[in-house]
C-alpha cells in the first residue's frame, strides 16, 4: 500500500516571517512585531529541540521588569495559539509545553520545513560536494533560499544575532564561490545579477564595489560610471570617510576603458548646468553661501589653490575653527556638541562669502579656504562667523580660530607643521 504523501508546514525567517501550510500563506496580522509572533519564530527558530522556559522568556522579554513572568509567558501562549489557530495553523496546541521545554507541536502527518535549516543543509552539501557542477547547483540554491537576513524585524535581538551572524558567514561562503566561478567562466550577467541582490539584503558589505567591477567585465562602462559616482557621494557625503582605495581602483580602471564618454562639451556644460540649478532650487529664498564638500574634494582644491598660488601670487588663508565651551575646553556632551556642529555649518554658510570652501573636519573643527584675504582680514571674518553662531546658539556659544596663509606653508611644514593662533 502506497504511503500516504505528507502535506507541509514551510517556515520563512530569512527576509521576513511567513508560514505556509502547503502553497497556502497564513495571515498573520499587520504587526509583525507583535510579542506572540516574536515567541512563535523563538519557538520555530529551536525546531523540535526546544527552547527553555528561561530562555524563550529572556528571548521575548529582555531585560524589562515583570512582575509574574510566568503569567506574561502564559497569556503571550494563549495569544500565540489563538492567533495561529485563526490564521489555519493545523494542531491543537500548536506550541507544545513540557517540563519547562517548549517546541513546535510534533504533527506526523506534516513536514517541517524552515528556509533557515534548508539553507544550512544545503550549504553543508556544497562544502562537502567533490564535484564542481554538483558544488555550483548547491551553492546557486542556497543563493535563491537566502531572500534577506534573519528576521529583520528583530534584528537587535540577541537571539537573532547570534544566528544571523553565524548565517551571514555562510552566505558569504556562497557569494565567495559562487563570485570566483562565474569569473572564471566569464558568466558577468550573472555575477553582476548576484552581487547586486547581495547589496540589497547588506548594503553596507561593500557589493558595490563588486558590481562596478562586473559592470566593466561586461563592459558597460556608462552603468558602471554612474554607480562609482553614486558610490563616491555615499562615501564622501554621507559618512563623510575617505573613498576606499578599492573603490579607486574601480575609477582607474574605467578610465583606462573609456576613451570617450562624449565630445559634445555643450552636453557637458548643460548637465554641470543643471546639478547647479538643482542646488539652487534645493537652497529655496536662502542666499547660496560658501561651497560646502567633503574632506577628500576639499583636498583637491587646495591643491588647485596652492598652483594657482604659486603662479598667480593670490592671498589665501586656511582658517581651522574648532568649537569649545565658554571656558575654551573642549564641549564633553556628543549631542550638545552634534548641535552646536551643525550650527556653526550654518553659520559658516551664512558669514563666508561664495568664493570660499569649507569642510568638515572632525566632529568639532571646520576646515575653511579663505580666497582673496589678507591677514587682517581673517580676525574681522571670525567676528562675523562668532556673531551669527551666538545669535544662533546663544550668548556662551564659542569656537576658536587658527589660520595659515597657503604661501607659508612649505616653511611650516619644516617647523613640524606650526599654526598661528590668533
Amino acid at each position: 500500500m502506497e504511503a500516504k504523501k505528507k502535506s507541509r508546514i514551510y517556515v520563512e525567517m530569512l527576509g521576513g516571517f511567513s508560514l505556509y501550510i502547503g502553497d497556502k500563506q497564513l495571515d498573520l496580522g499587520n504587526n509583525n512585531k507583535a510579542n506572540f509572533l516574536k515567541l512563535t519564530e523563538i519557538v520555530l527558530l529551536r525546531g523540535l529541540g526546544g527552547i527553555s522556559k528561561r530562555d524563550l522568556i529572556d528571548g521575548i522579554f529582555g531585560h524589562k521588569s515583570l512582575l509574574d513572568e510566568n503569567n506574561s509567558l502564559n497569556n503571550l501562549l494563549h495569544q500565540a495559539r489563538t492567533q495561529l489557530k485563526k490564521a489555519g495553523m493545523p494542531g491543537k496546541k500548536i506550541i507544545d509545553g513540557k517540563r519547562g521545554i517548549y517546541a513546535p507541536e510534533y504533527l506526523p502527518e506534516y513536514d517541517y520545513v524552515m528556509d533557515v535549516q534548508e539553507f544550512e543543509d544545503i550549504c553543508l552539501k556544497a562544502k562537502n560536494s567533490k564535484e564542481e557542477s554538483k558544488k555550483l547547483s548547491y551553492y546557486q540554491k542556497a543563493f535563491k533560499i537566502y531572500k534577506g537576513e534573519l528576521l529583520p524585524e528583530f534584528a537587535t535581538d540577541y537571539w537573532v544575532i547570534l544566528e544571523s551572524v553565524r548565517l551571514k558567514r555562510l552566505y558569504d561562503e556562497v557569494i565567495e564561490f559562487l563570485g570566483a566561478y562565474y569569473r572564471e567562466h566569464q558568466e558577468y550577467e550573472e555575477l553582476f545579477m548576484m552581487y547586486d541582490q547581495a547589496n540589497k539584503i547588506y548594503p553596507d558589505n561593500g557589493w558595490q564595489i563588486e558590481m562596478i567591477d562586473a559592470l566593466i567585465l561586461k563592459k558597460d562602462y556608462k552603468t558602471a560610471y554612474d554607480l562609482y559616482m553614486k558610490c563616491a557621494h555615499y562615501y564622501q557625503d554621507e559618512l563623510e570617510v575617505p573613498i576606499p582605495d578599492a573603490l579607486r581602483a574601480c575609477y582607474e580602471r574605467l578610465s583606462d576603458n573609456v576613451r570617450v564618454v562624449t565630445d559634445d562639451i555643450r552636453q557637458i556644460q548643460a548637465n554641470i548646468v543643471r546639478k547647479d540649478e538643482k542646488l539652487k532650487s534645493e537652497m529655496g529664498t536662502r542666499k547660496i553661501g560658501a561651497y560646502l564638500c567633503p574632506f577628500t574634494s576639499f583636498i583637491d582644491v587646495y591643491h588647485v589653490l596652492r598652483r594657482n598660488l604659486e603662479r598667480r601670487g593670490s592671498s589665501i588663508f586656511m582658517m581651522l575653527c574648532t568649537l569649545v565651551d565658554y571656558e575654551g575646553k573642549p564641549i564633553q556632551n556628543q549631542d550638545k556638541l552634534n548641535t552646536r556642529a551643525e550650527i556653526l555649518q550654518q553659520s559658516l554658510s551664512e558669514g563666508l562669502r561664495k568664493g570660499d570652501v569649507y569642510t568638515k573636519y572632525s566632529s568639532s573643527q571646520y576646515l575653511i579656504l579663505l580666497i582673496g584675504t589678507k591677514r587682517e582680514d581673517c580676525a574681522i571674518i571670525y567676528q562675523r562667523i562668532s556673531r551669527r553662531l551666538k545669535e544662533l546658539a546663544g550668548s556662551r556659544a564659542e569656537f576658536r580660530y587658527r589660520i595659515v596663509s597657503l604661501a607659508e606653508i612649505p616653511g611650516i611644514l619644516e617647523r613640524n607643521g606650526a599654526m598661528d593662533e590668533i
